[in-house]
């Protein structure tokens, strides 16, 4: 196996209304410092599989108005790296549409899939194991899902029952369920039994596997391949993506491959994966001062305050008094206050203000 098949699609196509107002639809999330690094979601993403991969095998599968967020931040990115999606769909078409392309040019690569809002803790780690699954991938017919123990009856995450191991020379287990965002009571139920992993959404496969298992749900997309590979040129190819993408139905890549197929395996994993999906998944990853409080803010004054999330302007003077768990989020025109934990009551909040006022706080 040589790295010059193997290939990444990074997902970034999101507008990441979880973590409104910070993240809104006129820069999300992936495109945000949110951790005051100086570097995006995306940068971070990338730099990742960019010590794995040449910057000529990472493709980015993002919406069509974040092109040129997505060029500006990545100067190493090929431009041509970069696919657009007319509308979007869900994480699966994004994906179908950036395997057409990969394929229409490298029909033997091996896949990576990798969301763009996530951390990983220990690199060396994730390498590690990323590497051993393109070897997986390569040699069996088979999917290969990256997954950590599940720790704590987290109801946002995809559950993953193990099965028997069924590959001895890798040791990785069959798929034996998969529960979507399930029921408290159930994640408990499942973290209890011990059988049970978190889907990170991070796949592996080679593309023959992706083509057999898209054939039916994604066959439009051989069209675009077939565009690529017969150098019918940028315009013939964008006309076909403009006329057939948008006859996909909305759907994840994680309910495609966990729920529609069977040839399914997990790879137990121990690289510090980290989602920050929504409020509560940044809030655990955070770095936090001595009263479990995040500041991503550098004007900040506290008064006997715990456990909060402060997030304003560089420009902007926060003082705070006697508040525990909250959110408190200024962003442009947007400020916000509410318990941090209370996810349906954030994005009540946002529907309402998108409803009452429109485009303005999208």
């Amino acid at each position: 196996m040589t790295t010059s098949n193997n290939y990444c699609i990074i997902l970034a196509g999101g507008v990441g209304c979880r973590l409104w107002p910070y993240s809104r639809q006129q820069r999300p999330k992936q495109f945000l410092d949110l951790f005051g690094m100086g570097l995006s979601m995306l940068q971070i993403t990338y730099r990742r599989f960019a010590k794995l991969l040449p910057p000529e095998n990472i493709y980015v599968s993002t919406s069509a108005e974040y092109v040129n967020m997505v060029r500006e931040q990545l100067a190493d990115l090929p431009a041509e790296n970069v696919v657009a999606e007319p509308v979007q769909l869900g994480t699966a078409p994004a994906t179908a549409l950036a395997a057409a392309y990969i394929n229409g040019l490298h029909p033997k690569a091996n896949l990576i899939i990798s969301p763009a809002d996530q951390i990983i803790l220990r690199e060396d780690e994730f390498q590690q194991q990323v590497m051993q699954g393109f070897r997986f991938v390569e040699k069996t017919p088979n999917f290969l899902c990256l997954g950590v123990r599940a720790e704590r009856p987290e109801t946002n995450y995809g559950y993953i029952q193990a099965g028997e191991v069924a590959s001895e020379e890798f040791g990785f287990s069959s798929v034996k369920s998969f529960t979507e965002k399930p029921s408290l009571d159930f994640a408990r139920f499942f973290v209890e039994s011990g059988e049970f992993y978190w889907s990170t959404s991070l796949f592996m496969c080679s593309m023959d596997t992706w083509k057999t298992a898209a054939a039916h749900e994604f066959r439009d997309m051989a069209k675009i391949s077939e565009a690529m590979h017969t150098g019918a040129g940028r315009e013939e190819t964008e006309r076909r993506i403009n006329e057939l993408f948008p006859r996909n139905r909305f759907q994840s890549v994680d309910l495609f491959i966990l729920e529609h197929h069977t040839n399914v395996f997990i790879s137990p994993c121990s690289f510090g994966w980290r989602d920050v999906g929504n409020w509560d998944g940044y809030y655990q990853i955070s770095q936090k001062d001595g009263h479990g409080n995040v500041l991503l803010s550098p004007k900040t004054t506290l008064y006997n305050c715990h456990n909060n999330i402060v997030m304003a302007s560089p420009g902007k003077v926060v003082l705070l008094s006697d508040l525990d768990d909250y959110l408190v989020v200024e962003n442009d025109n947007i400020i916000m206050l509410c318990k941090k934990d209370d996810a349906q009551q954030i994005r009540r909040m946002m529907t309402d203000a998108q409803l009452k006022y429109g485009d303005v706080v999208s």
